[in-house]
């Protein structure tokens, strides 16, 4: 790891981040000219949920204070770095998946889902840096999966996270039952992956349940 990611992950740790990823953008990302390296950040857990309950956003009942706590957060980090920040929830949107499918630590899951090499299915973003400095991406393979069982296949109850892709309805529908509870409290698909599965907590996933079902 060079100098500078190791100073932003410094910098990150203090609210509980991590760099998930990063790569060398192109002319097809649509990114400012001197932005050399993109860093793509996600939660570090699970440490971070306990310091996100206690933010101003997670207390004040309005909405959305994940994506208010993550923006106010990593603009901050950025302006410390002189550094670009970029968001999957807020303009101008950028394609985080497309992003991701960069970066030599993730690759696609059996259920076609993006997949970490330590986060596993429950990998997720807050936001992005961009930085003036070139820091080269490793060029490793994505093979993730390749020697895992793949409970991921079949872990969905309803089958409506399959290797054909996502039925949202069945899902929705399943989790509004008495019988998808266990879902609420995290996705079974997710928490098959053998990557990750205990970092998720149980809070954590079931505020994510409790706002996707709210859609």
């Amino acid at each position: 790891m060079s100098n500078t990611l190791r100073t932003v992950q410094r910098i990150l740790n203090k609210k509980s981040l991590d760099i998930v990823g990063y790569f060398n953008p192109d002319g097809s990302d649509n990114v400012y000219s001197k932005v050399r390296t993109i860093l793509l950040i996600g939660p570090k857990e699970p440490y971070f949920w306990d310091l996100f309950k206690k933010s101003r956003e997670y207390k004040d009942d309005k909405e959305n204070p994940l994506d208010r706590w993550s923006k106010k957060t990593i603009e901050e980090i950025a302006i410390k770095l002189n550094a670009r920040s970029f968001f999957p929830f807020a303009a101008p949107f950028q394609p985080f998946i497309d992003w991701a499918k960069k970066c030599s630590t993730m690759g696609s899951s059996p259920v076609r889902l993006l997949v970490h090499k330590e986060k596993g299915l429950f990998i997720s973003f807050r936001g992005a840096l961009g930085l003036n400095e070139y820091i080269e991406s490793p060029n490793n393979s994505k093979d993730i999966c390749t020697p895992c069982e793949k409970p991921c296949l079949t872990a969905c109850p309803v089958n409506a996270l399959n290797q054909d892709g996502y039925d949202v309805t069945r899902c929705k529908e399943f989790l509004n039952k008495p019988g998808g509870q266990e879902c609420r409290n995290g996705c079974l698909v997710r928490r098959s992956c053998p990557y990750g599965q205990n970092l998720r907590l149980r809070d954590q996933s079931n505020f994510h349940m409790r706002a996707f079902l709210s859609d």
